[in-house]
């Protein structure tokens, strides 16, 4: 357990002294800024953009579509293909730690890193609503916020244990990046091609979230979709420590 503390411990140091973390992390509260003073700039000239009282959910749309995802694969990126090839994980797995826990505590370090993203996202756009937003109906209150966030989060791990799964089959972190790239474009375009794909693809489940905040959703499909991405989450997971298990580094 030592071990696995103190392998997570710098992950996570490695993670923030990486200059592609700390991106992302300002872009996050950057972000729900710039767009809402836009929403204002342009108010006088169209008369008609307001702030929805539900802007913290309405951003959670461009983050788990474009920017988590993106976030996920540069890391995963860093964390798998690019330290076998600069053989620091072979450096680290001389430590008293098993493999196990080197790939636990990659994993968790990645959770955690996408769960600061989200908190930083909900707290600076439900401030920018604070202070600039336009109160009326149709908001949302904070449990129905933070439900959003949470399905969110369980989504976005989901789709990262894919990715990790997938880093497995390369040693190099430029080839990882194109594929996975290209792979969640697909992903994401195939829908629109074949019907019935959307189901069983962690990729459709970005706006999973979507679904907890509507009142019309019936109880069983929430559950069978949270199964999914349990599911997901979890075989994902587990095959892609097989495949680390094996590789030689």
């Amino acid at each position: 357990m030592d071990g696995l503390t103190a392998a997570l411990r710098n992950e996570l140091m490695l993670m923030i002294y990486h200059k592609k973390t700390i991106f992302f992390f300002m872009v996050s509260i950057i972000l729900p800024v710039l767009l809402i003073l836009l929403f204002h700039s342009l108010k006088p000239v169209l008369g008609m953009i307001a702030v929805s009282p539900s802007y913290p959910v309405q951003m959670l749309e461009i983050y788990t579509v474009f920017v988590i995802p993106l976030f996920m694969i540069v890391e995963i990126a860093d964390l798998f293909p690019q330290e076998i090839s600069s053989r620091t994980l072979k450096l680290a797995l001389l430590r008293p730690i098993t493999r196990l826990g080197a790939y636990t505590a990659k994993f968790l370090a990645l959770g955690i890193a996408i769960g600061m993203l989200l908190l930083l996202l909900g707290t600076a756009s439900t401030l920018c609503n604070l202070l600039f937003g336009t109160p009326g109906t149709g908001g949302l209150n904070l449990f129905s916020m933070l439900k959003a966030y949470a399905a969110a989060f369980l989504s976005m791990c989901s789709l990262a244990a894919l990715f990790v799964f997938t880093a497995q089959f390369f040693r190099s972190a430029g080839g990882f990046l194109v594929f996975s790239i290209l792979l969640y474009t697909g992903a994401k375009t195939v829908p629109y091609l074949i019907n019935g794909f959307s189901y069983f693809s962690i990729a459709s489940y970005t706006d999973w979230y979507s679904l907890w905040l509507s009142h019309t959703v019936s109880t069983g499909r929430l559950a069978t979709t949270s199964l999914f991405l349990l599911a997901g989450l979890l075989m994902f997971s587990t095959l892609g420590y097989i495949l680390f298990e094996r590789k030689e580094v």
